[in-house]
């Protein structure tokens, strides 16, 4: 199944790295498709989706899903990564994609029924970007700046504590191995 024009926030889809965040003994593909329109929220909640309605402080409100691949198969292989392709169905590098592109999301979803709790499960496929908003990492507030650096050579001759310290290892003696035999314990 396809989702057309999905909001993407979160994408955490580099095939050598998976989330470990929540999940450390398989590691997870995601993101999160968010949507504003209440016909593609109803669209999501018939396709099987777990659609949820969020009010941030700033901001309008929107609808979002998370969507995840799990690196671990269940017979303990590994799982083919998320493919990521640009509009002309180019491999995209996935680090570069910035919260509030737009894209087309497969998605592979199953029926299950775990201990008398049935449901449908989404497994997140691929992801195509159609409107790409090039993500720039921000610099951290308490991040180094570049300042003036002294190096200073080291004056051997003044060194009186490296003298000291080779006159006594050459006085070292190593005790001589002992030739008594351990006890034996029974």
């Amino acid at each position: 199944m396809i989702l057309h024009n999905c909001e993407v926030w979160f994408c955490k889809l580099d095939p050598k790295r998976p989330n470990s965040k929540f999940n450390k003994k398989n590691p997870t593909w995601e993101c999160q498709i968010r949507t504003t329109d209440k016909t593609t929220k109803k669209k999501w909640e018939e396709a099987g989706l777990s659609v949820k309605a969020v009010v941030p402080d700033e901001g309008e409100p929107y609808f979002r899903v998370n969507l995840r691949k799990k690196s671990i198969k269940e017979d303990g292989g590994k799982a083919s990564p998320v493919r990521v392709i640009d509009g002309k169905m180019n491999d995209l590098d996935p680090n570069i994609i910035g919260n509030g592109s737009l894209a087309n999301i497969r998605i592979f979803q199953y029926d299950y029924n775990i201990e008398g709790k049935k449901g449908t499960a989404c497994v997140l496929m691929g992801v195509q970007i159609t409107k790409h908003k090039l993500y720039t990492p921000k610099p951290r507030d308490d991040d180094f700046e570049e300042t003036d650096m002294e190096t200073i050579a080291e004056d051997d001759t003044d060194d009186v504590g490296a003298e000291q310290a080779t006159t006594a290892a050459d006085d070292f003696t190593p005790a001589a191995p002992s030739t008594k035999q351990p006890e034996k314990v029974f």
